[in-house]
């Protein structure tokens, strides 16, 4: 986004405007008088959800635990040390949020924290723009691009006694967005200095990254199948068959034989596969071998340590019936470019699981979502039975429940 001065004034009273013709039906989403990027954020938004509501957050336990699996966590200081003070003089909030939208770190001043809260601004909230709407941590996060949002722009009434800026912060090594850094509060969040000030932290950010990690211990017992750059095993990244064999070890928890492990992995057993299979255990070992004492036996091979796995933490949340937890932890992208037999088995059962019990309990945002995410015209249509008769969603719902369904 350019950062050339906006009339504020002028993109309020448009933005109200917005708002009552939206209201009344008068105008479509395409031709509403809103800014370019802002009025492709409001189409987003409602084509996700379809009403804007309080966001929902984090229990404590589960803020800590999405806080110790980011990498966020190794540039927040930077953040703290080179926008926190000064926007807390300025009466200003800093927000670090992940690639999915969950503020992980609000800081500024006791009194602005206290009163943001009260609109559900805070750290374990969801600020995406499928969870509030438009709001500039959402649009960075969505565009990749800084993004300014003021007042009646917002599309969560709540928060349009507030104004943001934030910028998309990358992986310098992937590309790939992993999260944005938020200014928020009154009009001095959109100064025309903002987002050169939120660029130039990000910056010095992105270059923390590059550096080696001291300090931060990611959980060596926790096999990570979500990530975009491939699955890990604490902080170190494994081959895909590694991460085959690791899923289904810490699946079947009594053991597999070798010819089971070769009836999981290949989609043709034969006699070769068992020599295969058994020099990519050798290469395992090596990458378990460490202080951490992480055994791996044969005739069954077992693990003999407690592996968790990102698809173990999902079957868990099902099985409980927390869909809350499950929705987050699934990905159309989990171990998506296996073609081990167990493995595709495995992922066929958790789909078919999570959308059943998606079917049964799920909310309109949800069943949207998870329809986009497995392209299910039934998950689709359900949805739509879910959906206020109002909402602005339902006519882009229908038009791609036909292109599926065509």
């Amino acid at each position: 986004m350019s950062t050339s001065a906006i009339d504020w004034s002028n993109a309020t009273r448009r933005a109200q405007k917005a708002r009552e013709l939206l209201s009344s039906q008068e105008t479509g989403l395409g031709d509403l008088p809103l800014r370019n990027d802002v009025r492709e954020s409001w189409k987003r938004s409602l084509a996700q959800t379809g009403s804007v509501q309080e966001p929902p957050v984090l229990s404590n336990d589960r803020l800590r635990l999405a806080r110790e699996r980011s990498e966020l966590q190794r540039i927040w200081p930077v953040f703290e040390k080179l926008l926190v003070p000064a926007a807390t003089d300025a009466n200003l909030l800093v927000a670090l949020a992940d690639a999915g939208g969950t503020l992980l770190w609000v800081a500024g001043s006791t009194s602005s924290m206290s009163q943001a809260e009260h609109v559900g601004f805070m750290a374990g909230a969801d600020w995406a723009e499928k969870s509030v709407g438009t709001s500039a941590p959402g649009m960075a996060l969505a565009t990749g691009a800084g993004s300014q949002v003021s007042g009646a722009e917002h599309l969560y009434e709540q928060a349009q006694q507030y104004s943001c800026s934030a910028v998309p912060i990358r992986d310098p090594r992937t590309g790939q967005v992993i999260g944005a850094i938020d200014l928020t509060g009154g009009p001095e969040a959109v100064a025309t200095h903002s987002l050169p000030l939120l660029q130039a932290a990000v910056m010095a950010a992105e270059t923390q990254l590059l550096l080696p990690g001291a300090g931060v211990v990611a959980d060596p017992d926790y096999l990570d199948l979500g990530r975009s750059d491939g699955a890990h095993l604490g902080s170190v990244p494994i081959s895909l068959r590694h991460a085959e064999i690791l899923t289904l070890l810490a699946h079947y928890r009594e053991g597999l034989s070798t010819a089971q492990l070769v009836e999981e992995l290949f989609e043709r057993p034969d006699s070769a596969a068992e020599g295969t299979v058994r020099a990519e255990i050798v290469r395992l070992r090596k990458v378990l071998a460490g202080p951490g004492g992480r055994a791996l036996t044969s005739r069954p091979y077992r693990l003999q340590w407690d592996l968790r796995t990102t698809l173990g933490r999902l079957w868990r949340a099902l099985e409980q019936g927390d869909l809350d937890s499950a929705l987050p932890l699934y990905s159309p992208g989990l171990l998506a470019r296996s073609q081990a037999p167990g493995i595709v088995s495995l992922l066929y059962r958790t789909e078919a699981a999570l959308r059943e019990m998606v079917l049964d309990r799920g909310t309109a945002h949800q069943l949207l979502n998870l329809g986009r995410q497995l392209a299910d015209p039934g998950l689709l249509r359900a949805a739509l039975r879910e959906l206020p008769a109002q909402s602005p969603a339902r006519s882009l719902v229908v038009a791609e429940v036909q292109a599926l369904e065509n």
